[in-house]
């Protein structure tokens, strides 16, 4: 099928029943969403009635990005995820409407009233829910697609059912190999040079980066989101989604939860910016620290809750158990300094940062991130508890 418009996607929504399931009678409107730099996104709205949908169209390359190359069956992917997440945490994803494995479109449900959590941590929002609902999607949706509680059998067939090699292949480059090394891809604010230098010099932090490399591309531990970042997340006061899952494939836990950690954390060190007056600054960080700490909190009792009640019954052992998960704070460490670097001194920069105007006031917030990133990959294995890696947060400061 050939790539959509805003004239043709409203030919191809009078082909399917959306009119009758959602839609409504009435003239309708298509407008892109120009947010999406991977697939074409639309807003297809009723302009009589105000029904809306979003339809996402997978294109066999990056919409934003036309020669980088990308397979259309990430739509399927993101589609079965997204029908296995609603299986068991269903309030903290967008509805499935429409699936054409064909034509590799996707609708789902319009989040218009809700915000970019990115964004809204940019403006400084406080949400109380949050870290409840990202800790319990992140329990579920880990738990009931292991080991822990698939079949053997199950769990190997759904690891080849979510093989995605090539936007793995995207994360093992910018996430775990680029910013450690001399790279043309690599980017950064020009104050922060002589960081990014002592980071390229540095083999200890390059071989403890390698390390969760390795577990990235060899742990098949369940089926993770990949990519779940404060960019992927829309709330407000009492409503989280987690979208966009089309990286989703079965990985290490810890990935998913570092990422998040990660992301908190550079909204942390961003508030050197965006909140200037520091009594301000400073409570709206003790903020962020608490809901780093509730959110894994959230998540340990959600897992360990799951794990009691419906566990295969073949991981016997208290002791496992617990080491189990300490392990997976420990590697959240890890994987959370990975996506740190790679926001600050690789290719795939964010907000948080980029939207501060001055490079020098820009440079200061990304070296407090630094800070942070650097002291979790070097303490991660001696991590034993949440507020060992909050702390770190609260003791951060600039580099320059």
């Amino acid at each position: 099928m050939e790539q959509l418009n805003e004239r043709t996607v409203l030919e191809y929504v009078e082909k399917t029943d959306l009119r009758k399931s959602i839609l409504g009678d009435g003239k309708l409107s298509a407008q892109i969403i120009s947010e999406g730099n991977v697939n074409l996104i639309f807003r297809i709205c009723n302009i009589e009635n105000g029904n809306s949908v979003i339809l996402k169209q997978a294109l066999p390359y990056a919409w934003r990005y036309p020669d980088f190359k990308m397979p259309v069956d990430r739509q399927r992917i993101e589609y079965e995820t997204l029908s296995i997440e609603s299986q068991y945490a269903p309030d903290y994803v967008p509805k499935i409407y429409f699936y054409d494995n064909e034509s590799h479109v996707l609708v789902i449900e319009d989040l218009k009233e809700l915000k970019v959590m990115r964004e809204a941590l940019i403006d400084g929002e406080i949400f109380p829910k949050v870290a409840k609902h990202i800790g319990t999607f992140m329990a579920k949706t880990l738990f009931y697609t292991s080991d822990l509680y698939l079949s053997s059998g199950k769990k190997k067939e759904m690891v080849i059912n979510f093989s995605n090699p090539v936007l793995c292949k995207v994360q093992e480059d910018l996430v775990f190999t680029q910013p450690y090394i001399d790279h043309p891809n690599n980017k950064w604010s020009k104050p922060l040079g002589e960081i990014v230098k002592k980071i390229h010099r540095d083999d200890k932090i390059r071989g403890e980066i390698f390390y969760f490399k390795e577990l990235y591309m060899t742990k098949s531990q369940a089926l993770i989101h990949n990519d779940l970042h404060t960019g992927s997340i829309m709330l407000n006061e009492k409503t989280t989604k987690v979208i966009d899952p089309e990286f989703a494939f079965y990985g290490p836990m810890a990935h998913d939860i570092g990422t998040y950690f990660a992301n908190l954390a550079i909204a942390y060190a961003a508030q050197e910016a965006h909140r200037v007056e520091q009594g301000t600054r400073n409570v709206y960080r003790e903020w962020i620290a608490e809901s780093f700490e509730e959110t894994w909190n959230v998540f340990q009792q959600r897992f360990l809750n799951a794990w009691e009640k419906d566990s295969n019954g073949e991981w016997p052992s208290e002791s496992y158990r617990e080491n189990y998960m300490l392990r997976l704070l420990k590697e959240s460490a890890g994987f959370g300094a990975a996506e740190i670097f790679r926001r600050t001194i690789g290719m795939a920069h964010v907000h948080d940062f980029w939207t501060i105007k001055d490079e020098n006031i820009r440079a200061k917030s990304e070296s407090i991130a630094l800070y942070i990133a650097i002291n979790w990959i070097n303490m991660w294995k001696d991590v034993e508890k949440i507020q060992d890696l909050s702390q770190v947060m609260k003791n951060s400061k600039p580099l320059i």
